[in-house]
Protein backbone atom coordinates (compact mmCIF):
# COMPACT_ATOMS: atom_id res chain seq x y z
CA UNK A 1 0.00 0.00 0.00
CA UNK A 2 1.53 3.19 -1.21
CA UNK A 3 1.51 6.35 1.78
CA UNK A 4 1.28 9.44 -0.52
CA UNK A 5 -0.82 11.37 1.87
CA UNK A 6 2.75 11.81 4.24
CA UNK A 7 4.09 13.24 1.24
CA UNK A 8 1.69 16.42 1.42
CA UNK A 9 2.82 17.65 5.24
CA UNK A 10 6.56 17.05 4.73
CA UNK A 11 6.41 19.13 1.40
CA UNK A 12 4.59 22.16 2.90
CA UNK A 13 7.32 22.12 5.23
CA UNK A 14 10.04 22.05 2.99
CA UNK A 15 8.65 24.88 1.05
CA UNK A 16 8.28 26.69 4.12
CA UNK A 17 12.35 26.61 4.84
CA UNK A 18 13.06 27.32 1.15
CA UNK A 19 13.17 30.43 -0.89
CA UNK A 20 9.32 30.32 -1.00
CA UNK A 21 6.79 33.16 0.18
CA UNK A 22 4.70 32.00 2.86
CA UNK A 23 1.06 34.09 2.44
CA UNK A 24 2.09 35.77 6.26
CA UNK A 25 5.75 37.25 4.65
CA UNK A 26 6.05 40.39 3.19
CA UNK A 27 8.09 40.37 0.18
CA UNK A 28 11.61 42.13 0.93
CA UNK A 29 11.80 45.57 -0.34
CA UNK A 30 14.08 46.23 -3.13
CA UNK A 31 17.44 47.99 -2.23
CA UNK A 32 17.41 51.55 -1.28
CA UNK A 33 20.09 53.57 -3.97
CA UNK A 34 22.53 55.63 -2.30
CA UNK A 35 22.10 59.07 -1.48
CA UNK A 36 23.59 61.78 -3.52
CA UNK A 37 25.33 64.35 -2.56
CA UNK A 38 23.99 68.02 -3.91
CA UNK A 39 25.73 70.30 -1.99
CA UNK A 40 28.11 71.70 0.93
CA UNK A 41 26.59 74.65 3.49
CA UNK A 42 29.69 75.54 6.00
CA UNK A 43 29.57 77.12 9.67
CA UNK A 44 31.57 78.84 11.31
CA UNK A 45 31.46 80.31 14.81
CA UNK A 46 31.73 83.86 12.85
CA UNK A 47 34.22 85.18 10.60
CA UNK A 48 34.80 88.78 11.62
CA UNK A 49 38.26 88.11 13.85
CA UNK A 50 41.38 90.10 15.26
CA UNK A 51 44.67 89.45 14.79
CA UNK A 52 45.76 86.75 17.40
CA UNK A 53 41.96 85.11 17.69
CA UNK A 54 41.30 81.44 17.09
CA UNK A 55 38.06 80.33 16.13
CA UNK A 56 36.64 77.33 15.31
CA UNK A 57 36.64 74.69 14.44
CA UNK A 58 34.86 75.14 10.80
CA UNK A 59 32.20 72.63 10.03
CA UNK A 60 30.82 71.27 6.71
CA UNK A 61 27.66 69.85 6.36
CA UNK A 62 26.64 67.78 3.02
CA UNK A 63 23.16 68.41 1.89
CA UNK A 64 21.87 65.37 -0.43
CA UNK A 65 18.83 64.83 -2.76
CA UNK A 66 16.52 62.59 -0.08
CA UNK A 67 16.30 65.99 2.29
CA UNK A 68 18.73 64.78 4.75
CA UNK A 69 22.15 66.53 6.11
CA UNK A 70 25.16 65.23 7.85
CA UNK A 71 28.72 66.62 8.50
CA UNK A 72 31.36 65.68 5.43
CA UNK A 73 35.52 65.25 6.16
CA UNK A 74 35.55 68.45 3.48
CA UNK A 75 39.50 69.84 2.92
CA UNK A 76 39.81 73.61 3.66
CA UNK A 77 42.66 76.03 2.15
CA UNK A 78 42.94 79.73 2.49
CA UNK A 79 43.33 82.12 -0.60
CA UNK A 80 45.94 83.97 2.20
CA UNK A 81 47.35 82.11 5.01
CA UNK A 82 49.44 85.55 5.75
CA UNK A 83 45.76 86.95 6.70
CA UNK A 84 43.87 84.17 7.38
CA UNK A 85 45.57 80.72 8.59
CA UNK A 86 43.54 76.92 9.03
CA UNK A 87 44.75 74.01 10.70
CA UNK A 88 43.98 70.55 9.89
CA UNK A 89 41.57 70.29 12.71
CA UNK A 90 39.37 73.45 11.62
CA UNK A 91 40.56 76.38 13.41
CA UNK A 92 41.42 79.07 12.22
CA UNK A 93 44.04 81.80 13.06
CA UNK A 94 43.85 85.41 11.98
CA UNK A 95 47.75 86.11 10.98
CA UNK A 96 47.14 90.24 9.54
CA UNK A 97 44.97 92.45 8.79
CA UNK A 98 43.22 91.99 6.09
CA UNK A 99 40.40 89.73 4.08
CA UNK A 100 40.91 85.82 2.91
CA UNK A 101 38.76 83.99 1.45
CA UNK A 102 38.39 79.77 2.95
CA UNK A 103 37.44 77.26 0.61
CA UNK A 104 36.03 73.91 1.42
CA UNK A 105 35.76 70.96 -1.08
CA UNK A 106 34.48 67.74 -1.03
CA UNK A 107 33.43 65.13 -3.57
CA UNK A 108 33.73 68.09 -6.32
CA UNK A 109 31.80 70.12 -4.58
CA UNK A 110 33.05 73.56 -2.93
CA UNK A 111 31.95 76.59 -0.21
CA UNK A 112 33.36 79.85 0.37
CA UNK A 113 33.57 81.51 3.54
CA UNK A 114 34.73 85.55 3.70
CA UNK A 115 37.18 86.30 6.98
CA UNK A 116 37.61 89.79 7.43
CA UNK A 117 40.41 90.39 9.76
CA UNK A 118 40.95 93.65 11.81
CA UNK A 119 43.77 94.85 14.89
CA UNK A 120 42.82 93.73 18.40
CA UNK A 121 41.43 96.86 20.42
CA UNK A 122 44.39 98.35 22.32
CA UNK A 123 44.42 97.14 25.69
CA UNK A 124 44.22 99.73 28.67
CA UNK A 125 44.92 98.62 32.58
CA UNK A 126 43.87 102.43 33.39
CA UNK A 127 40.70 104.71 33.43
CA UNK A 128 40.81 106.56 30.51
CA UNK A 129 39.21 110.10 29.80
CA UNK A 130 36.07 110.43 29.67
CA UNK A 131 33.61 111.06 27.12
CA UNK A 132 30.58 112.05 29.59
CA UNK A 133 30.43 113.43 32.87
CA UNK A 134 28.37 112.06 35.79
CA UNK A 135 27.92 108.37 37.12
CA UNK A 136 29.20 105.38 34.78
CA UNK A 137 29.04 102.35 34.59
CA UNK A 138 32.70 100.57 34.19
CA UNK A 139 33.59 97.22 32.41
CA UNK A 140 36.73 95.25 33.21
CA UNK A 141 37.50 92.10 32.05
CA UNK A 142 39.15 90.34 35.46
CA UNK A 143 41.84 87.16 34.96
CA UNK A 144 43.19 85.04 37.39
CA UNK A 145 46.74 85.23 38.35
CA UNK A 146 47.02 81.54 36.85
CA UNK A 147 44.43 81.66 34.05
CA UNK A 148 45.03 82.33 30.37
CA UNK A 149 44.28 85.58 29.42
CA UNK A 150 41.70 85.41 26.53
CA UNK A 151 41.81 88.35 25.51
CA UNK A 152 38.02 88.81 25.23
CA UNK A 153 38.48 92.82 25.74
CA UNK A 154 41.31 92.86 22.76
CA UNK A 155 38.93 90.76 20.67
CA UNK A 156 36.28 92.68 20.99
CA UNK A 157 33.79 89.92 23.01
CA UNK A 158 33.29 92.61 25.97
CA UNK A 159 32.55 95.48 24.12
CA UNK A 160 30.23 93.58 22.04
CA UNK A 161 28.59 92.06 25.13
CA UNK A 162 28.07 95.48 26.57
CA UNK A 163 26.82 96.64 23.02
CA UNK A 164 23.85 93.69 22.98
CA UNK A 165 23.32 95.09 26.15
CA UNK A 166 22.66 98.98 25.17
CA UNK A 167 20.54 97.47 22.52
CA UNK A 168 18.55 94.96 24.26
CA UNK A 169 17.53 97.12 27.23
CA UNK A 170 15.90 99.75 25.86
CA UNK A 171 13.59 97.79 24.00
CA UNK A 172 12.37 96.40 27.08
CA UNK A 173 12.45 99.60 29.59
CA UNK A 174 13.41 102.89 26.84
CA UNK A 175 16.71 103.18 28.87
CA UNK A 176 20.04 102.50 28.35
CA UNK A 177 23.09 101.84 30.82
CA UNK A 178 25.12 105.73 30.97
CA UNK A 179 28.41 103.31 30.59
CA UNK A 180 31.64 104.91 30.48
CA UNK A 181 33.17 105.29 26.85
CA UNK A 182 36.54 106.24 25.80
CA UNK A 183 36.75 108.55 22.16
CA UNK A 184 32.74 106.82 21.50
CA UNK A 185 33.21 103.03 22.27
CA UNK A 186 32.87 101.15 25.78
CA UNK A 187 36.18 101.93 28.20
CA UNK A 188 36.94 98.58 29.09
CA UNK A 189 39.76 98.14 31.49
CA UNK A 190 41.70 94.69 31.80
CA UNK A 191 42.79 93.37 35.10
CA UNK A 192 45.28 90.83 36.31
CA UNK A 193 44.35 89.62 39.53
CA UNK A 194 46.45 88.92 42.60
CA UNK A 195 45.04 85.63 43.42
CA UNK A 196 44.58 82.52 41.68
CA UNK A 197 41.56 80.33 39.96
CA UNK A 198 41.28 77.87 43.14
CA UNK A 199 41.57 80.85 45.35
CA UNK A 200 38.58 83.12 43.54
CA UNK A 201 36.36 79.94 43.90
CA UNK A 202 37.26 79.49 47.23
CA UNK A 203 36.08 83.24 48.30
CA UNK A 204 32.43 82.02 47.06
CA UNK A 205 30.25 85.24 47.03
CA UNK A 206 32.71 87.15 48.44
CA UNK A 207 34.31 87.38 45.56
CA UNK A 208 33.27 90.37 44.28
CA UNK A 209 34.66 92.11 47.45
CA UNK A 210 38.47 91.17 46.00
CA UNK A 211 37.13 91.90 42.64
CA UNK A 212 36.34 95.58 43.68
CA UNK A 213 39.32 95.80 45.92
CA UNK A 214 41.46 94.84 43.08
CA UNK A 215 40.22 97.08 40.24
CA UNK A 216 41.31 100.02 42.71
CA UNK A 217 44.60 99.81 40.39
CA UNK A 218 42.63 101.08 37.35
CA UNK A 219 42.36 104.50 38.75
CA UNK A 220 38.47 104.96 38.23
CA UNK A 221 37.55 108.69 38.37
CA UNK A 222 34.62 110.44 38.90
CA UNK A 223 30.80 107.97 40.14
CA UNK A 224 31.89 105.07 38.67
CA UNK A 225 30.88 101.91 39.71
CA UNK A 226 32.86 99.14 38.37
CA UNK A 227 31.50 95.74 36.59
CA UNK A 228 33.32 92.39 36.28
CA UNK A 229 33.32 89.69 33.57
CA UNK A 230 35.65 86.97 35.61
CA UNK A 231 37.31 84.54 33.77
CA UNK A 232 36.59 81.95 36.35
CA UNK A 233 34.30 80.27 38.52
CA UNK A 234 32.57 80.44 41.69
CA UNK A 235 30.73 77.43 42.41
CA UNK A 236 26.84 77.70 42.33
CA UNK A 237 27.23 81.17 41.53
CA UNK A 238 26.59 82.81 37.92
CA UNK A 239 27.24 85.81 38.92
CA UNK A 240 27.38 88.78 42.38
CA UNK A 241 26.28 92.16 43.24
CA UNK A 242 27.01 94.90 45.78
CA UNK A 243 24.38 97.65 46.22
CA UNK A 244 25.40 100.49 44.40
CA UNK A 245 29.08 99.28 44.79
CA UNK A 246 29.81 96.73 41.96
CA UNK A 247 28.60 93.25 40.09
CA UNK A 248 30.71 90.54 38.54
CA UNK A 249 29.53 87.83 35.89
CA UNK A 250 31.07 84.46 36.32
CA UNK A 251 32.22 83.49 32.68
CA UNK A 252 32.59 79.97 33.36
CA UNK A 253 28.72 79.26 34.60
CA UNK A 254 28.41 78.59 31.30
CA UNK A 255 29.48 77.39 27.70
CA UNK A 256 27.52 80.16 26.08
CA UNK A 257 29.30 82.61 24.01
CA UNK A 258 30.06 85.79 25.33
CA UNK A 259 29.15 88.65 23.37
CA UNK A 260 27.78 87.30 20.24
CA UNK A 261 27.09 90.26 18.42
CA UNK A 262 25.33 93.62 19.08
CA UNK A 263 21.95 92.09 18.40
CA UNK A 264 21.91 89.17 19.96
CA UNK A 265 22.10 88.86 24.04
CA UNK A 266 22.84 85.74 25.44
CA UNK A 267 23.29 84.07 29.52
CA UNK A 268 26.29 86.12 29.82
CA UNK A 269 23.98 89.57 28.95
CA UNK A 270 21.36 88.91 31.16
CA UNK A 271 23.24 87.36 33.88
CA UNK A 272 24.93 91.11 34.19
CA UNK A 273 21.72 93.22 33.71
CA UNK A 274 19.95 91.14 36.34
CA UNK A 275 23.89 91.65 38.81
CA UNK A 276 23.68 95.21 38.08
CA UNK A 277 19.87 95.74 38.64
CA UNK A 278 20.88 94.20 42.03
CA UNK A 279 23.52 96.97 41.88
CA UNK A 280 20.35 99.29 41.68
CA UNK A 281 18.25 98.16 44.42
CA UNK A 282 16.30 95.82 42.95
CA UNK A 283 14.39 93.72 44.34
CA UNK A 284 12.99 95.67 47.05
CA UNK A 285 10.99 94.15 49.87
CA UNK A 286 8.34 96.23 49.26
CA UNK A 287 7.53 94.81 46.20
CA UNK A 288 4.32 92.90 45.81
CA UNK A 289 5.80 89.72 44.51
CA UNK A 290 9.85 90.12 46.80
CA UNK A 291 11.28 86.89 47.62
CA UNK A 292 13.83 86.65 50.07
CA UNK A 293 15.47 83.50 48.05
CA UNK A 294 18.97 84.09 46.78
CA UNK A 295 17.96 87.48 48.28
CA UNK A 296 16.42 90.19 46.34
CA UNK A 297 14.37 88.54 43.54
CA UNK A 298 10.05 88.24 42.11
CA UNK A 299 8.25 85.21 42.08
CA UNK A 300 5.55 85.79 40.34
CA UNK A 301 6.52 85.24 36.64
CA UNK A 302 9.57 82.72 35.23
CA UNK A 303 10.37 84.69 32.13
CA UNK A 304 10.99 88.38 34.74
CA UNK A 305 14.64 88.97 34.56
CA UNK A 306 14.42 89.15 38.24
CA UNK A 307 13.13 85.92 38.91
CA UNK A 308 14.51 83.13 41.14
CA UNK A 309 13.71 79.42 41.45
CA UNK A 310 13.93 76.31 40.26
CA UNK A 311 11.25 75.47 38.27
CA UNK A 312 10.87 78.42 35.02
CA UNK A 313 9.53 76.40 32.20
CA UNK A 314 10.26 76.76 29.52
CA UNK A 315 14.20 76.68 30.72
CA UNK A 316 15.86 79.85 28.36
CA UNK A 317 14.54 81.87 25.93
CA UNK A 318 12.49 85.41 26.19
CA UNK A 319 12.99 87.33 29.33
CA UNK A 320 11.67 90.62 30.11
CA UNK A 321 12.20 93.21 32.53
CA UNK A 322 9.47 93.90 35.79
CA UNK A 323 6.70 91.76 33.75
CA UNK A 324 3.39 94.24 34.75
CA UNK A 325 5.38 96.90 35.80
CA UNK A 326 4.62 96.51 39.76
CA UNK A 327 7.68 95.11 41.58
CA UNK A 328 10.98 96.89 40.83
CA UNK A 329 11.17 98.77 37.31
CA UNK A 330 8.28 101.67 36.31
CA UNK A 331 5.99 101.07 39.14
CA UNK A 332 5.91 104.87 40.51
CA UNK A 333 5.62 104.23 43.55
CA UNK A 334 7.34 106.63 45.97
CA UNK A 335 7.91 104.49 48.64
CA UNK A 336 9.66 101.38 47.22
CA UNK A 337 12.68 101.60 44.98
CA UNK A 338 12.13 101.55 41.75
CA UNK A 339 15.15 100.73 39.25
CA UNK A 340 13.67 102.84 36.61
CA UNK A 341 14.96 106.30 38.98
CA UNK A 342 18.77 104.87 38.93
CA UNK A 343 21.38 107.74 38.33
CA UNK A 344 23.35 105.19 36.10
CA UNK A 345 20.14 104.63 33.41
CA UNK A 346 19.33 107.32 30.87
CA UNK A 347 16.93 107.37 27.87
CA UNK A 348 17.45 105.64 24.76
CA UNK A 349 17.46 108.10 21.97
CA UNK A 350 14.55 107.01 19.11
CA UNK A 351 14.21 103.37 21.01
CA UNK A 352 10.23 102.72 22.11
CA UNK A 353 10.25 100.07 24.86
CA UNK A 354 8.83 96.75 24.01
CA UNK A 355 9.79 96.91 19.99
CA UNK A 356 12.10 93.69 20.90
CA UNK A 357 14.18 93.47 17.56
CA UNK A 358 17.48 92.00 19.56
CA UNK A 359 17.48 88.53 20.04
CA UNK A 360 17.14 86.81 23.34
CA UNK A 361 19.30 83.42 23.42
CA UNK A 362 19.39 81.54 26.80
CA UNK A 363 20.46 77.87 26.34
CA UNK A 364 18.14 75.89 27.91
CA UNK A 365 19.12 74.83 31.61
CA UNK A 366 20.98 78.45 32.00
CA UNK A 367 17.89 79.15 34.12
CA UNK A 368 17.14 80.05 36.65
CA UNK A 369 20.36 82.47 37.64
CA UNK A 370 22.20 81.44 40.11
CA UNK A 371 23.43 84.96 42.45
CA UNK A 372 23.84 86.34 45.25
CA UNK A 373 23.09 90.07 46.28
CA UNK A 374 25.29 91.40 49.27
CA UNK A 375 24.12 94.86 51.10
Amino acid sequence: MKRLLLLVPLFAFLASCGDGVSPTTPPKAPPRPPRALTGLEPFAPRTDIRVGQKVGPLVVYGTYDDGTTGTVNAEWTSSDPDVVAIDEEGFVEAVAAGTAVLTATFEGFFVELEFVVEDPIPRSTRDRPDDISGPQIHFVYAVPSDIEDRNRDRFGEVERSVLGIQNWLPEETGKRLRVDTYQGRPDVSFLRLPFTRQEGDGFNANIVFRLRDASSRLGLTGDKIPVFYYEGQVTGLCGTALFEEGGAVYLECSDAELGPDEETVSTFEVTMVHELFHVFGAVASCAPNYTDLGGGHVKDVENDLMYVGADRQPRGGVTYVDVGRDDYYGHGRPDCNDVSRSRFLEPAPGVAAGSRTVEVRLPAGDWPLRCELEY
